[in-house]
């Protein structure tokens, strides 16, 4: 089977824990009120093995009464008070070490948090250079990158520029703008066809029937961006009869995350 014909057989979607976010980050426009947004991962079979998308928000700095966070007076909760990657994992039955492979749209908090346990497992990350460039360079708190999380001697990147094949039946496509190397993924799936995972390109169900961009850029000078990659995802799931899935959607999220797994 050539790498263009290669399909997975079993996505799993993980909800890791929940943050409290304005509207007006996930939506163009929107206004101050506090939405509940779970923060995801998600599990695929793929040709390869197990990967990882996405690796969820280190609970630690947020227990004990913490206050002074990236996160502000919002600070996000978990599903139990252990490690949500780690628990999201075993009730599949798995452990980092039995993954293939990983990636990591973009190097946010909410999305790096359990890069160490990939560190410690040895498993290999994608990521594309030039979030990991801006992480490393230029990125800081006040814009929720927590450099604990990703610079680490013991991490084996994976350094992607642009659209790039991740491993066969799962791709990147490169969609900057919320951040400046910010990448979502299409997943080639044997039954139920191509989705499209937009990830932080496409914070909410509402951006796609409204029409309407995320709302937030870590470099402001990318903002233009983010219409781009929003138009690009829509554009791209007509075009390919593909499911185009937000990143942080509290009303679509669940029914994929409930269910045992998608073929």
């Amino acid at each position: 089977m050539s790498d263009d014909a290669a399909v997975c057989d079993r996505l799993i979607g993980l909800t890791l824990g929940w943050e409290q976010v304005p509207e007006f980050v996930s939506l163009e426009g929107g206004t101050r009120e506090i939405v509940r947004e779970p923060i995801i991962a998600v599990l695929v079979h793929a040709p390869v093995g197990w990967v990882l998308l996405e690796t969820g928000c280190d609970p630690r700095p947020y227990r004990d009464g913490a206050t002074d966070t990236v996160y502000g007076p919002y600070l996000p909760d978990f599903p139990s008070d252990g490690d949500p990657l780690l628990e999201g994992l075993a009730a599949h039955g798995l452990a980092p070490g039995d993954l293939a492979l990983a990636a990591v749209s973009h190097l946010h908090v909410d999305h790096s948090g359990g890069l160490r346990h990939l560190a410690d497992a040895g498993v290999p990350v994608a990521v594309q250079r030039r979030e990991l460039e801006f992480a490393r360079e230029r990125a800081s708190r006040e814009v929720f990158y927590v450099r604990e999380d990703y610079e680490r001697d013991d991490l084996r990147w994976i350094t992607l520029d642009g659209d790039a094949r991740i491993t066969p039946g799962i791709d990147a496509i490169a969609t900057p703008g919320h951040t400046p190397g910010h990448m979502s993924y299409r997943v080639r799936m044997a039954e139920s066809g191509t989705w499209l995972l937009a990830i932080d390109a496409i914070d909410l169900q509402r951006g796609i029937d409204e029409d309407r961009a995320i709302g937030s850029s870590a470099d402001p000078a990318d903002a233009p961006l983010r219409r781009a990659s929003h138009d690009r995802l829509v554009a791209l799931a007509a075009a390919e009869d593909a499911r185009l899935i937000p990143g942080h959607c509290p009303l679509t999220w669940p029914s994929i995350a409930d269910a045992a797994g998608h073929r």
